[in-house]
């Protein structure tokens, strides 16, 4: 379980912290700020390898958008390179990557759970991430941390990882995969891109003989599965069942041949038209399928591994998933997030589940309204601060519609109109605030934004700028609003157009 991540110097900020619930933990903001990193970040911490590409130490901004020279507030080098002597100092400041982490272990000696430390440093000779050894927790402030020895050997994170990322590949991590200590984690680690999670994957042999199967793939493994009535299809078919849209649950259909020069059995889907092979499903219904897959795969595996090693199947579980709401239909996005934590209660009660995950949509937010709790689940909100990157842990608040959602301030207020209703609907609200200054800046702004657009020049036709300030208003509503907007009845008891003699 992770508690407490502290990214120092590394990635978009010289600091982000996160102090991370123990069942659901969800982060949005824009674009750019991190996201993806911080899952990358949590990846390293629990197996020391990389799911893609290493974290790169953060790059201080340059005053001269053209060259690579420091920010001149001595916060480090342009370049973000070190002295070359492994130190981590610039020639005008100093920097220092480092990950932290405080996480719950289990101690098999022990048998308990231990809070412990987890540090790494970025070399600058080598350029690679090095982890400390682990210290036990004993202070709220890392600086107070007492060094102890510690019997790396017995230590053991949580015991399933599974990170769920954006371009379709899987990672997936297993504790009992681990043969000897803390150094040996990297080798349980497994990254399967889209086509291996589909088609399987092997690995050279240890030493002599046939190539390792790391896994035989959805395909393979859905029809071996079907066919022998494995405990491990059951436990598909009912992470299919949370995981289904309601309207259109997906079944499991007949396993079929798709081409006649390929004799390898498809699984097929049992939907309400017909049956259809999992090969040609939409990209959705693709996602859906190789999360379900995965996180079936890494379980049953997990048994397997437990019965072999004589130990009992472990409690906790992590999973990480990157863009949850990726290719889904919004009634889709609506349901996911609470169908995911049924799926893996399903697994077995005594299964410890901790999520962290990324959305933009507002869908996926108020899909949590029934089932977020403040003392298990947090929610947290990047957003751009003045040249720094800054972590908001904000209160969960019901917003009921979706539209409430985006107009909220986890959205940045961006609201469920085009932006050119909202400049519209502002000059009224100006307008009707006796604010003529400004309603007239809002018009001009929606001008300049229409004639912008490409095609449509009409706008000049339909807003007069020699009308009155109402009628140039109202008009822009016109062009920019429905007739059934809500905005309507505010603004029609609030403005008249004149009428016209005969």
């Amino acid at each position: 379980m992770i508690r407490h991540l502290m990214l120092k110097d590394v990635g978009p900020a010289r600091e982000l912290k996160f102090d991370f619930a123990p069942r659901l933990n969800v982060l949005t903001g824009d674009n750019g700020l991190g996201k993806t990193f911080v899952l990358d970040a949590l990846w390293w911490v629990l197996t020391t390898t990389w799911a893609g590409e290493r974290a790169f130490p953060w790059r201080p901004p340059s005053p001269d958008p053209g060259g690579g020279g420091g920010s001149g507030d001595g916060s480090g080098s342009g370049d973000g390179g070190g002295s070359g002597d492994g130190s981590g100092y610039g020639e005008r400041g100093e920097i220092r990557p480092a990950i932290t982490s405080r996480i719950s272990i289990l101690d098999e000696a022990a048998r308990q759970d231990k809070a412990l430390v987890t540090e790494g440093s970025w070399q600058w000779v080598s350029q690679e991430w090095w982890r400390k050894p682990w210290r036990h927790w004993r202070s709220e402030l890392f600086s107070d941390l007492a060094e102890e020895s510690i019997d790396e050997a017995r230590i053991r994170p949580p015991a399933l990882v599974v990170y769920a990322r954006i371009d379709g590949s899987f990672a997936l991590w297993d504790s009992y995969q681990v043969k000897g200590g803390v150094d040996d984690f990297g080798e349980a680690a497994i990254v399967m891109d889209s086509s291996e999670l589909w088609h399987g994957k092997k690995a050279s042999a240890h030493g002599s003989g046939r190539p390792r199967t790391i896994s035989r793939g959805l395909l393979e493994d859905w029809v071996s599965w079907q066919g022998t009535g494995a405990p491990e299809f059951q436990a598909l078919c009912r992470a299919l069942k949370c995981l289904s849209e309601p309207d259109e649950p997906l079944v499991p259909g007949r396993p079929t041949r798709v081409r006649l020069d390929d004799r390898l059995d498809i699984p097929t889907l049992s939907l309400s038209y017909g049956e259809v092979p999992v090969t040609l499903a939409s990209a959705g219904v693709k996602r859906i399928l190789g999360l379900a897959y995965a996180l079936v795969w890494a379980w049953t595996e997990h048994v397997k591994a437990a019965k072999l090693t004589q130990r009992a199947p472990a409690s906790d579980m992590v999973v990480l998933i990157d863009e949850v709401e990726l290719h889904l239909h919004p009634k889709w996005q609506r349901m996911l997030l609470p169908a995911i934590l049924k799926a893996i209660d399903g697994f077995g009660a005594h299964i410890c589940a901790q999520l962290f995950v990324t959305t933009h949509s507002p869908l996926v937010l108020a899909s949590l309204e029934s089932v977020f709790r403040e003392a298990m689940d947090d929610l947290f909100v990047l957003e751009r601060g003045d040249r720094a990157v800054l972590v908001n842990a904000v209160p969960f608040g019901k917003e009921g519609d979706v539209s409430n959602w985006l107009s909220s301030d986890v959205f940045d207020r961006v609201g469920g109109r085009s932006r050119e209703a909202e400049l519209a609907i502002g000059a009224a609200m100006d307008f009707m605030a006796d604010r003529a200054q400004e309603a007239e800046r809002h018009l001009n702004d929606l001008a300049l934004r229409l004639a912008e657009l490409p095609g449509d020049r009409s706008a000049d036709d339909l807003i007069n700028p020699n009308d009155a300030l109402g009628q140039r208003i109202h008009d822009a509503l016109k062009r920019t609003l429905p007739g059934h907007d809500d905005f309507w009845p505010q603004w029609t008891l609030a403005w008249r157009p004149k009428r016209v003699a005969h």
